[in-house]
C-alpha cells in the first residue's frame, strides 16, 4: 500500500492538526516546530527519534507560519473492509453473532499468504435468529438467541453460508452444548478435583447410609503416581460436620477400569481445621484409582452421636513426586445432592489437528447480581473435539472434557484458549490466554505437542525463560490484551520471521491494537493502537466493540484481515437496531 505524504498549513503558535485516522509517521518537515505531541485521542504516543510514531492528530508550537509535511514511516494502516463486513450482514434467520473465529478445513494450515482459497468454517458465539424490518431495523418476535452457530465459505465461492442447529422437533439450539456430565452442582464428586483457589465448594458427600460407597478417579491416561494427598471433609459452619469425612477405605488401581488391583487398606485423618491432610505413598502406574469406603458408621467415617450416615471428601490430589496431575475426573456411585447447574458454553479459539477440530470453550452460568449485558459468571473451560472430513463436520460425534485451564491463585485468574496458533515446525500447538487482575488482561503462553493435545498434563507454560508444567508460574508477556485475540507468524514483508498479536486494547474499548514479537512467546513490542472503531459514535447509547483478531489463512502478511465484534449492553437497543450486533472487518496494510 502506498500513501501520499500529507501537507498542512500552520500558523505561528499553538497548532492542532487532525490527520483523519491513525497513521504511521516517519518524520515531519517544513517550518520549524517544537513541543510536538503525537496523539491518538487522549493517548499521547511515545516519540523515539528515527522510528515510526503513530498518531491521529498532532499538537505543536510552530515558530513561524507556513506548511508542514507529514512523511510516513514504515508501519501499518488500518482501513474498513466493506466487502468482508457485508458478507456477514445477513437477514434471513441468522441475523447477527459475535465471537467469530475461522478455521481452514481443507488442510488445517492457518498461515498467511495462501495461494488458493480454502474451505473455511466460521464459528460464532451468541447468535440472533429471527426476522427484522429492513427499513427501521426493528427486530421482530420471536427473537431467538442460541449460544453458538456456524457458517461456511466454500473454496469456489465468495459468499458465506450460515447454518443453525435444529433439534428433532425443529427448535433452534447451538451446535455446541455443555456435556451434561459437567453441568452439575451440589455435593458432587468433581468437587474433589477442583485444585485452585476458587470459592469453597461443598465437597463430595454420599447419600445417606449407602450400601456401597466408592469414588473413582480417572487420570486421563496411565500415570505414575508416587503419592496421593487427601483433604478430608470439612465445612466451616461447624467442626461437628468433619465427622462426615471418610475413615477406613481400600484403594484399588486399574489400567482399563475392568481389572482392579488391591493396593491396600488405608485410614484418612479427620479434618477439624480445614487444613489437615493425609498422604498415601505409592509408586504405581495406573489410569484409574478407586476408593472403596467401608460403609459401617464409625469405621468408614468419623460418626458422632448424631451419626448421619454420610461419607465425604473435600479434595484428592495425585502426584508424581512434586508434579501434581490436573487432568483428573471423578465419579461416584452415590451422591447426596446433584442438580443441573444450567450452564452454557461460549466458544473460544481452537485448532485443526488431523481431521479433528478442537475448541476451548468457556463454561458460563447466569449471575443476576451483575449489570445488564454482563449478567454471567465464568465457571470453567472445557475442551470440545469434533471430527470432520471434506464433506461434513460431524457435530453429532463431538466429545467433551473438563480442563484445568481456568485457575485462580492468590487473587489472579489464569485462563487459556483466547487464541491458538497451530503447529509450527517444532510440532507444538501454542495456546494463549491471559491473567486477569481487577479486570486487566495480560497475555500468557502455553504449548503442547499436537499429538498430546487432549492430555492436559502435557501442556507447558512459559515462565519468562523456560516452559514449565505449573500454570501458576506462567509469566505475562504482553499487557492490555482482550479476552479473544490472535497471534500469527509473519511470512513476508517488513516483519518477516516475526509474530503479530492483534487484539482490542483493554478488552472493551474502541481501539484495535497490535504488537510484534520476536518469537511465539515474545518479547513483544508495546501495544500500538492502530484503529478506532466508529460504532460507538455511530450507534450511540450503550454500544461497545471488543475481541479483535486476525484471520491469517484468509489474508496475506502485508494486508491482514481483522475482525472485531460490536454489541450493546442494552438488550432493548439490540431489539431496536439489528445493525448493531454483527462482526466488522478491517484490513491492516503494510506501507
Amino acid at each position: 500500500m502506498k500513501l501520499k505524504n500529507l501537507t498542512y498549513p500552520v500558523s505561528k503558535g499553538i497548532n492542532k492538526v487532525d490527520l483523519g485516522r491513525i497513521l504511521p509517521i516517519g518524520k515531519i518537515t517544513g517550518v520549524d516546530i517544537e513541543n510536538i505531541h503525537f496523539m491518538i485521542d487522549a493517548f499521547e504516543q511515545e516519540y523515539v527519534p528515527n522510528q515510526t510514531t503513530y498518531a491521529s492528530s498532532l499538537e505543536f508550537n510552530a515558530l513561524e507560519g507556513g506548511d508542514i509535511t507529514v512523511i510516513f514511516g514504515k508501519g501499518y494502516v488500518a482501513s474498513y473492509d466493506e466487502e468482508w463486513t457485508n458478507r456477514f450482514q445477513h437477514t434471513d434467520r441468522w441475523s447477527g453473532g459475535d465471537g467469530i473465529y475461522s478455521f481452514n478445513l481443507t488442510d488445517g494450515n492457518d498461515d498467511f499468504d495462501q495461494i488458493e482459497q480454502k474451505k473455511t468454517l466460521f464459528v460464532f458465539g451468541d447468535t440472533f435468529v429471527g426476522r427484522y424490518d429492513h427499513d427501521t431495523k426493528q427486530r421482530f418476535e420471536p427473537l431467538l438467541m442460541p449460544n453458538n452457530s456456524v457458517a461456511l465459505l466454500q473454496k469456489e465461492s465468495e459468499s458465506v453460508n450460515f447454518f443453525l442447529h435444529t433439534e428433532n422437533n425443529g427448535s433452534i439450539s447451538g451446535f455446541f452444548k455443555i456435556d451434561p456430565r459437567f453441568d452439575k452442582k451440589g455435593t458432587i464428586p468433581m468437587n474433589t478435583v477442583v485444585y485452585d483457589d476458587r470459592e469453597e465448594n461443598d465437597g463430595w458427600l454420599s447419600s445417606y447410609n449407602p450400601s456401597e460407597c466408592n469414588i473413582t478417579y480417572d487420570l486421563s491416561k496411565e500415570r505414575f503416581v508416587t503419592r496421593i494427598k487427601i483433604t478430608n471433609y470439612y465445612q466451616n459452619q461447624s467442626t461437628k460436620l468433619s465427622t462426615r469425612g471418610i475413615r477406613i477405605f481400600r484403594l484399588f488401581g486399574s489400567a482399563d477400569e475392568k481389572s482392579w488391583t488391591d493396593l491396600g487398606e488405608y485410614e484418612a485423618d479427620i479434618n477439624l481445621d480445614g487444613k489437615t491432610t493425609t498422604e498415601i505413598n505409592l509408586g504405581f502406574s495406573y489410569r484409574y484409582f478407586r476408593f472403596e469406603i467401608n460403609t459401617t458408621p464409625g469405621i468408614g467415617n468419623y460418626c458422632d452421636e448424631v451419626c448421619e450416615g454420610l461419607f465425604g471428601l473435600n479434595k484428592v490430589e495425585f502426584f508424581n513426586r512434586e508434579e501434581r496431575y490436573l487432568d483428573v475426573e471423578a465419579t461416584a456411585n452415590t451422591v447426596l445432592q446433584e442438580e443441573p447447574a444450567r450452564s452454557w458454553i461460549w466458544l473460544q479459539d481452537g485448532v485443526v489437528v488431523g481431521k479433528k477440530l478442537y475448541f476451548y470453550p468457556l463454561t458460563v452460568v447466569s449471575d443476576l447480581t451483575q449489570p445488564e449485558g454482563l449478567q454471567f459468571r465464568v465457571t470453567g473451560i472445557n475442551m470440545i473435539s469434533v471430527p470432520f472430513n471434506e464433506d461434513k463436520i460431524h457435530f453429532d460425534e463431538q466429545s467433551q472434557k473438563r480442563t484445568p485451564f481456568l485457575y485462580k491463585h492468590q487473587g489472579i485468574e489464569y485462563a487459556l484458549g483466547g487464541a491458538v496458533m497451530p503447529c509450527l515446525n517444532d510440532g507444538y500447538v501454542y495456546v494463549y490466554g491471559y491473567t486477569s487482575t481487577y479486570g486487566q488482561r495480560k497475555m500468557i503462553v502455553s504449548r503442547v505437542k499436537a499429538e498430546e493435545i487432549e492430555n492436559f498434563d502435557s501442556y507447558e507454560y512459559f515462565d519468562g525463560k523456560y516452559f514449565v508444567y505449573d500454570i501458576k508460574k506462567a509469566k505475562t508477556v504482553l499487557d492490555h490484551i482482550s479476552c479473544e485475540f490472535s497471534v500469527s507468524p509473519i511470512l513476508k514483508g517488513m516483519n518477516k520471521g516475526k509474530y503479530i498479536a492483534i487484539y482490542t486494547y483493554d478488552v472493551n474499548t474502541p481501539y484495535v491494537a497490535y504488537s510484534i514479537g520476536d518469537s511465539p512467546v515474545g518479547p513483544f513490542t508495546k501495544p500500538q493502537i492502530i484503529y478506532k472503531t466508529p460504532e460507538q459514535e455511530k450507534f450511540g447509547k450503550t454500544t461497545y466493540t471488543y475481541n479483535a483478531k486476525a484471520h491469517p489463512h484468509l489474508s496475506c502478511s502485508t494486508a491482514i484481515l481483522v475482525s472485531y465484534n460490536t454489541n450493546t449492553y442494552s438488550f432493548t437497543h439490540n431489539r431496536e437496531n439489528a445493525d448493531v450486533y454483527n462482526p466488522r472487518f478491517i484490513r491492516l496494510e503494510e506501507i
